[in-house]
């Protein structure tokens, strides 16, 4: 049987424009995300209000996750993302006006960093159930994929180019930029039509109701719970890198803004090389195995960065890191969208976001206060020990066999 190429899924020409848009997008969205972070190493030197920073921007999917995936199972799901988008416009406004007139502080930075990620938490369960509406069958693991390295490609030239207009303009410019970049997805979804099948296929339930069955679907499918604790494994033990990034580059390193920013983006480096090759890799090693070796890869990385702090060793621990973090995360969401039927599928992923974001917030709690007490480098070295037995865990947990058809 022929097996799809990792591009196969840009033939489509509606995924081919979402993809396009969700990329510019995110890059937009990356640079105001390393103009906020070298903001906050500005307005504080402190390692908790780092963390804090980022807690703001992923507490929202922990919290409003869930209610974002009822709702985007209820009612048309491009209508819904693009009002999401519009709530997102907004806010990144708002933080360049205030830029603008010299009134951001470390509060009202967290403040709207928050209300940022509460517009990424609703639009996301409806993002990711529309994927196997465009494409499906042997062409949605590459089209996640896809998405994934899409993400991290922006994640590679957005931080780059945000810290050099950083020098040049200001912070403001960043925020202004990354409003603007929400009109390509708009347009994007508008030219989009879902197919009456699709919609169709929507269950019409009350909000509560709707609640009801997405937990009782969550609680009785062991094959999902299998996901998730193997998602708990590996995101809060190995979150502390991508957490302290910003001390790290600024503190330790002492690198100026360019640099900062080249250090932000060779995590999208590795993330894109290894989503690229994860067709190979998946078919060579299969998602389950593949899985297990990231986590082991991303430990000794973490390990290494925190013996050996130079630029060019925490860079290349850092790419490393990229390739391992989108590895697990592409499997682990192909097989969650292979068990939901599309009735369920944004409150399945929904929850599914619930515990990947719900883990990386505490985990970043725990890596900023660790690394407030006893130093960024004993924290990093913590990390990678914990993650020696948390993986021995994951392998033994396995993901469903009936998810894991081979790429």
């Amino acid at each position: 049987m022929s097996h799809p190429t990792a591009f196969a899924p840009l033939a489509n020409r509606a995924f081919l424009a979402l993809w396009t848009a969700n990329l510019l997008s995110n890059t937009g969205g990356w640079m105001a995300t390393t103009g906020a972070a070298w903001e906050m190493t500005s307005l504080t030197p402190e390692p908790i209000f780092v963390a804090l920073l980022a807690a703001a921007n992923m507490l929202p999917m922990f919290l409003f996750c869930f209610p974002a995936g009822v709702l985007a199972d209820r009612f048309d799901r491009r209508l819904y993302i693009i009002v999401c988008q519009f709530w997102m416009m907004g806010m990144a406004a708002a933080l360049a006006v205030l830029a603008f007139l010299g009134l951001l502080n470390h509060w009202t930075l967290l403040g709207l960093v928050f209300l940022m990620g509460l517009g990424n938490a609703m639009n996301a369960p409806a993002w990711h159930a529309v994927v196997p509406e465009i494409v499906s069958g042997p062409m949605l693991r590459p089209a996640i994929a896809l998405n994934s390295a899409g993400f991290n490609l922006a994640r590679t030239v957005g931080p780059v180019i945000g810290q050099i207009l950083l020098s040049l303009v200001g912070v403001f410019l960043l925020f202004a930029i990354n409003a603007a970049t929400y009109i390509g997805v708009v347009f994007a979804m508008t030219s989009w039509k879902r197919s009456a099948e699709a919609r169709a296929s929507q269950r019409r339930e009350g909000f509560l109701e709707a609640a009801r069955s997405g937990i009782a679907f969550v609680r009785n499918s062991g094959e999902l719970k299998a996901v998730f604790a193997r998602g708990l494994c590996f995101f809060t033990p190995g979150i502390a890198i991508g957490t302290l990034l910003p001390v790290i580059g600024r503190f330790e390193l002492g690198l100026d803004e360019f640099a900062f920013g080249i250090l932000y983006g060779v995590f999208g480096v590795g993330a894109v090389a290894a989503a690229m090759a994860m067709p190979l890799i998946n078919r060579l090693l299969g998602p389950d195995r593949a899985n297990i070796w990231a986590m082991g890869v991303h430990a000794a990385a973490t390990l290494v960065a925190a013996l050996v702090m130079t630029p060019y060793v925490v860079g290349a621990c850092v790419a490393l890191s990229g390739a391992c973090w989108i590895t697990v995360i592409a499997n682990n969401g192909t097989s969650v969208q292979m068990i939901l039927p599309n009735f369920m599928r944004a409150r399945g992923m929904a929850v599914h976001q619930m515990v990947f974001f719900g883990s990386m917030v505490a985990g970043s709690l725990l890596w900023g206060k660790i690394a407030t007490l006893i130093g960024t480098q004993a924290a990093l070295i913590l990390s990678a020990v914990l993650l020696v037995p948390f993986t021995v865990l994951a392998a033994w947990i396995r993901l469903p066999r009936s998810t894991l058809p081979r790429t």
